[in-house]
């Protein structure tokens, strides 16, 4: 079971490396369908709500017991606890940026995600081509209305730029092709200058890659997001 364990600890850094938290690079044919399709129907306007932070709330004592039962199968009992620290380690570190850059290129072995939200936001707030962001006390940080760009990259990614001027670091923002319907989170990412949402590995917002879930999710939501997670990032080291 060590090597076994082993192997796990590889996959998941061959996982994250190759498409940030939880995307595996072999889908990435089914991605750019998805990102095809989902184009034609206005991502935005799809995701309607209220988003909170995911990894505080997936690291929740407790939901403890349903990231076990989703580990346990994939490495076993006596690793499961283990699998599960490392997974949300994996997504909850500080670095992020040319601090992340230097430091991962300097210990690979170290590399993690920041998937936190930036610039002073705590829940964000979708509505149509309106995107909020709000503060812990529920003040406005921002408000803008979004257009979508037609924008490609290798990363399946959809743009959105703000139709306001001076809007920041809400500038840009840049959604995988996620929903609640099908992946039951969220993973976004925004900038003031379009190329540093290019890459997940370089420029300003290096290995930064936010994921957020409706702030109105239930117990089978949380168990569904864990389960899919766990699957994602361990299967492959059967």
């Amino acid at each position: 079971m060590k090597k076994k364990f082993a192997a796990f600890i590889l996959c998941v850094l061959c996982l994250l490396s190759a498409a940030g938290c939880t995307q595996k690079a072999s889908d990435t044919a089914d991605v750019s369908a998805q990102t095809t399709e989902t184009l034609e129907t206005d991502y935005l306007t799809s995701i309607s709500g209220t988003y909170v932070e995911l990894f505080p709330e997936l690291s929740k004592s407790e939901y403890r017991n349903i990231w076990i039962d989703a580990t346990t199968p994939l490495v076993g009992a006596e690793n499961a606890e283990a699998a599960t620290d490392m997974l949300l380690g994996m997504c909850t570190a500080e670095p992020y940026g040319p601090e992340a850059a230097e430091k991962y290129a300097a210990d690979p072995d170290s590399m993690a995600f920041n998937c936190y939200f930036l610039g002073g936001v705590d829940k964000f707030v979708m509505d149509g081509h309106t995107i909020t962001g709000l503060d812990a006390q529920g003040q406005e940080v921002f408000s803008h209305t979004y257009k979508l760009l037609d924008e490609e990259n290798e990363n399946g990614f959809i743009f959105y730029q703000s139709e306001d001027e001076n809007s920041g670091q809400f500038t840009y923002f840049a959604f995988s092709p996620d929903t609640m319907e099908t992946t039951y989170h969220l993973e976004f990412r925004y900038a003031e200058d379009l190329s540093d949402l290019q890459s997940w590995f370089e420029g300003n917002y290096a290995y930064w890659n936010a994921a957020a879930i409706a702030e109105d999710y239930d117990q089978a939501t949380m168990k569904h997001v864990i389960e899919l997670f766990t699957t994602e990032n361990l299967s492959a080291a059967e």
